[in-house]
């Protein structure tokens, strides 16, 4: 009966301990577990922090450049903007100066027409300096220069026979009388009005008067002395006087 109850508390015993020891292996095996869950968690973190640090300067990085492409897309947009008004702008201008330059030069050729009609009462040496100007506002030789070339020869041209107009002047001038003989002569101009020639030696004088074909010479010797007398004062070579010098009869002009 002894024998027997100890052998029964030895397998009780032994199945005990068998199972005590079962438990902490299995505790042991589940903490270790749980050790390295921790561990792999803890390495997890980190790596997500890190992780978590690059991706947020990422973010950062490109929420700033799309904001620094928004706000040149919105640039380029206004940009944009502008330019199409701009362009309208410079559309109107141009539609606009086109149509002043068509009136412009439509009123130019009206003046280079009227310029060319007065031409025959210029004197010829005045128009042989002005002959640049002449050339600009010529229809033919006219096309090579700009509109603004042409208004400011013709300024010029109005501009010296208003001048030439106002005040007495002595050229040096060849021409020829009736009898078809080409002289040189100082001619004394009154403006435009009325001039008068002679000669150096004062044989051959008379008077001349503007047309729309020219000037018109009348040969009249006998006031050659009187006309001299001109010349010398216009040369300071005798004093200031009255001259005695008849006034011709304006040549009748039908324009």
């Amino acid at each position: 009966m002894y024998s027997w109850v100890s052998s029964t508390f030895i397998i009780l015993s032994l199945l005990l301990f068998w199972r005590l020891n079962a438990q902490v292996k299995e505790t042991h095996q589940i903490i270790k577990e749980w050790v390295q869950t921790k561990q792999l968690i803890s390495k997890e973190n980190a790596n997500w922090e890190t992780e978590k640090i690059i991706l947020t300067d990422l973010d950062d990085s490109l929420t700033k450049e799309i904001s620094e492409l928004e706000n040149k897309l919105e640039l380029f947009e206004k940009e944009n903007i502008g330019a199409t008004q701009q362009r309208a702008d410079l559309s109107d201008r141009k539609e606009k100066t086109e149509i002043t330059s068509l009136l412009f030069y439509d009123k130019m050729k009206k003046v280079e027409t009227e310029i060319n009609k007065i031409s025959g009462f210029i004197p010829s040496p005045l128009k042989t300096r002005l002959s640049p100007f002449f050339e600009k506002i010529n229809t033919q030789k006219g096309k090579n220069y700009s509109l603004r070339d042409r208004l400011d020869a013709a300024v010029s041209i109005l501009q010296s026979i208003h001048l030439f107009n106002r005040e007495v002047h002595l050229e040096r001038q060849e021409f020829s009388l009736d009898e078809g003989k080409s002289r040189e002569f100082r001619v004394l101009y009154f403006g435009l009005s009325v001039a008068y020639f002679v000669n150096e030696s004062e044989s051959v004088a008379g008077w001349g008067q503007p047309s729309e074909k020219g000037w018109i010479w009348t040969r009249k010797d006998g006031i050659a002395k009187e006309i001299s007398s001109g010349v010398a004062i216009l040369e300071n070579r005798a004093l200031p006087r009255f001259l005695k010098l008849p006034i011709p009869i304006p040549v009748s002009t039908e324009r």
